[in-house]
């Protein structure tokens, strides 16, 4: 009974131990799967297939225009308050509704909120683009999937790569984000003299290098089990959300992100969230980014996902009172 006392009592540590041996590939992928089961980071769930992953979203499907390109967008759950997410790296309305870690943390997102997702130009269901969308665009899209949306004033949530354009959005527009929660993000995802703590080029290039086959698993969804999702699952999973030479644009944009000077700027409220031993956006981007937006709030999680809110309840919970306290 005393060393699971211990487990308990040091979860924090185990996230980056984790983390540490997934990283230096000190681990098999059994020997994987075995130690997040131990620390209790893989939790039991149904069997993720192909056929479930390609079905079409249960949310209606509609369209914002910004300049003439056509944005997707869903909504879900309450009349209000809106929550406005802005997806990670990529994204696909009918994958992501059906894969569970996204879909049941919006579902958990929904009982006390709006919440609208939406596709970024040239991904999913949005209009296809000749290249990847600039900054500026992005930030516009957010404001015409408000606007469609009727959203007058809302929560802003940027998660991974889509947080720079949500702290780009809260900056420009103050009347209109009432709150900022910013999760598993980073300013700026590059190494440089003055930024240490980036992801060095060979680090980005390698996820574009090796899309589709499966190499990233165990970076986004390290706690999906190979039971759960098999690993021609998931590498089929990579093939609906992009090919290769898309991402391999997508992370040439991220490597000329860098919103660290508009950080002072952001004076809405703001809770930044961070899993402990996310292996995608190292945990001490997160804590830069609350280090230096005023009177931010930071909160880490125990755990070594990226964008699983569903398997951390009580982060949920501090959301839902962050969004109920705003005015």
């Amino acid at each position: 009974m005393e060393i699971w006392i211990w487990f308990d009592e040091n979860e924090g540590i185990l996230s980056g131990i984790a983390a540490t041996l997934v990283i230096f590939g000190a681990l098999s992928t059994v020997g994987r799967d075995f130690v997040f089961k131990l620390l209790g980071f893989s939790k039991p769930q149904q069997k993720i297939t192909l056929a479930e992953l390609s079905k079409p979203s249960p949310h209606k499907i509609q369209f914002a225009n910004s300049d003439g390109v056509k944005i997707a967008y869903t909504e879900q759950g309450k009349t209000s308050p809106d929550l406005i997410v802005t997806p990670g790296i990529i994204s696909n309305l009918h994958v992501l509704s059906n894969l569970p870690p996204i879909r049941d943390t919006m579902s958990g997102l929904a009982k006390f909120s709006r919440v609208i997702n939406f596709d970024k130009r040239g991904q999913g269901l949005s209009d296809p683009i000749a290249e990847v969308a600039s900054l500026g665009e992005r930030v516009k899209d957010i404001g015409a999937v408000a606007d469609a949306g009727g959203a007058d004033r809302f929560v802003l949530m940027g998660i991974s790569e889509g947080g720079p354009m949500s702290i780009c959005y809260a900056v420009a527009n103050p009347d209109r984000v009432k709150g900022l929660i910013l999760f598993g993000t980073t300013p700026r995802f590059s190494r440089s003299d003055d930024y240490p703590i980036g992801m060095s080029d060979k680090a980005l290039n390698h996820l574009s290098q090796n899309w589709t086959t499966g190499a990233a698993r165990d970076i986004f969804f390290p706690s999906i089990s190979r039971e759960t999702m098999a690993d021609d699952t998931y590498r089929a999973l990579e093939k609906l959300l992009s090919d290769r030479r898309s991402l391999h644009q997508i992370v040439e944009y991220m490597k000329s992100l860098d919103v660290r000077d508009l950080l002072h700027k952001v004076s809405c409220p703001t809770l930044v969230i961070h899993f402990s031993g996310d292996l995608a956006v190292p945990l001490h981007m997160g804590r830069y980014l609350a280090d230096h937006i005023p009177n931010a709030r930071f909160l880490e999680l125990a755990g070594v996902d990226h964008a699983d809110l569903a398997s951390a309840p009580s982060a949920i919970t501090e959301i839902r009172d962050f969004i109920n306290a705003l005015k």
